[in-house]
């Protein structure tokens, strides 16, 4: 099935009782805006799990600026937020679907392939006349057991060891200006890694904020699912190992498995000084 659901698919299930519906609104600089959106209105019976709370480990000297969760501790939240390893969740956001996507990503990396996105995102959910609510759902405790699918995950060392490797292709998920170092505004350092092609990830959506189809999404990839089609894998990276969610999603949307996320990304690479940095196109 499409990873990537409509509005009217979901409110045609969205009462099913092993439908998960989560909330994964979150803003970069205000970290207390998408808990605040939440309880101002969301779509009825969902729960919400937080970018920097629920979704990921404390900040320490490497890891990047949103480490992954410890894979228990994750499993435990899931459990305690009403989702067990029979549920079926939909994660929708505002920002593109990008925190969504995260939600997309863990899950999977802890075995779970009964997750979704939804297209457009709340703000369109909303504007097209379905059902909202401000009320805070019951949540009955279930219990999510982890089976981690660690092929899915690159980490520092993977990816210094890729730069000599020709059959693995790096892909920068940031906008153009911070891959080319242009600027950088979050992170201390600016540029790339090299080698790394650019594809920014809000190039997954077109110009209403829908998700492209899978012959643009193909058509947009081209360069990398050619590589991938001669058996090269994919190391997807981006700031802090969020909005390269969307090109992991897209591209398992296509039906591309070699494609690994490096979940420290930008800011764990920068981490370690001896590590390279390329700036300019590639």
């Amino acid at each position: 099935m499409d990873p990537i659901v409509s509005k009217k698919w979901l409110l045609a299930r969205m009462y099913e009782p092993d439908l998960v519906i989560v909330d994964c609104r979150f803003e970069l600089g205000r970290p207390t805006a998408g808990q605040e959106a939440f309880a101002q209105s969301h779509i009825p019976g969902t729960i919400y799990l937080d970018l920097e709370v629920d979704l990921s480990s404390p900040v320490s000297t490497y890891g990047g600026r949103h480490p992954l969760p410890d894979p228990d501790v994750l499993a435990k939240r899931l459990s305690q937020a009403g989702i067990s390893n029979n549920s079926r969740i939909v994660a929708y956001d505002d920002q593109g679907g990008m925190y969504a996507s995260r939600l997309w990503w863990l899950l999977r990396w802890l075995g779970h392939d009964s997750v979704y996105v939804m297209d457009e995102g709340f703000s369109a959910w909303k504007d097209g006349g379905y059902p909202i609510t401000d009320a805070q759902p019951t949540i009955i405790p279930a219990s999510f057991v982890p089976n981690l699918r660690h092929d899915m995950l690159a980490d520092m060392n993977e990816v210094k060891q890729s730069l000599s490797d020709h059959g693995v292709l790096l892909v920068d998920s940031r906008d153009a200006s911070r891959y080319a170092g242009e600027q950088e505004p979050i992170d201390a350092k600016a540029g790339h890694i090299p080698g790394a092609i650019n594809s920014f990830w809000k190039q997954v959506l077109d110009d209403s904020g829908a998700w492209k189809s899978d012959q643009l999404l193909s058509s947009q990839f081209s360069r990398l699912t050619e590589a991938m089609d001669k058996g090269q894998e994919a190391i997807i990276y981006c700031g802090s190992g969020v909005s390269a969610c969307p090109n992991v999603l897209a591209l398992h949307k296509l039906g591309y498995s070699q494609v690994k996320l490096y979940a420290g990304s930008w800011s764990d690479w920068i981490s370690y000084e001896e590590n390279p940095v390329a700036t300019g196109e590639e």
